[in-house]
């Protein structure tokens, strides 16, 4: 029969006092931001959202299935969003590094993500400062350092072109 250490559970529950209130944390923190930079990330939203719901949008959609509008990378990320018939769809790949297991080869992860809760919800631009995903921050970080005028995403989707733009990581 297997006997559990003397003062065993004593030294146990001792560590969990010592852990704190017990309560698992969120995750990542809320990013902190300037009102200012939180004023220009729910603007972007807000344009994207509204060039979305028009009925021009919705007709190219009708016929197109995709309408990729905007691009943006850094040194580890790529990302690129699309209008498509249910919403918002980002396309992303991040640099995960080089795996020295696998003799030096790079590894990337790639995915494709519909944003729709953070476009059409009260709380989306809340919670992509919360996201722990490489790509939404990478996104975020685009969006908060400048507004991106309506009328370039029109003439971007107009030309079959993305808007696009790039940053660096500090």
């Amino acid at each position: 029969m297997v006997k559990a250490p003397e003062k065993f559970l004593d030294e146990y529950l001792s560590r969990e006092k010592g852990l704190g209130s017990g309560k698992k944390s969120s995750g990542t923190p809320v990013r902190k931001v300037s009102d200012e930079e939180a004023a220009r990330l729910k603007k972007n939203l807000q344009t994207l959202w509204d060039i979305y719901s028009t009925p021009e949008i919705k007709e190219i959609l009708s016929r197109e299935h995709e309408i990729r509008f905007f691009r943006t990378e850094n040194d580890k990320t790529r990302v690129s969003l699309s209008y498509v018939e249910k919403g918002i769809s980002m396309e992303y790949e991040v640099d995960m590094g080089s795996r020295k297991e696998l003799a030096g080869a790079q590894i990337y992860k790639q995915a494709v993500m519909n944003l729709n809760r953070y476009f059409t919800y009260e709380t989306g631009a809340g919670d992509l400062l919360k996201s722990a995903n490489e790509a939404l921050q990478a996104l975020v970080d685009v969006f908060i350092d400048k507004e991106i005028p309506e009328t370039d995403i029109w003439n971007a989707i107009s030309k079959r072109e993305q808007v696009q733009t790039s940053f660096h990581l500090l």
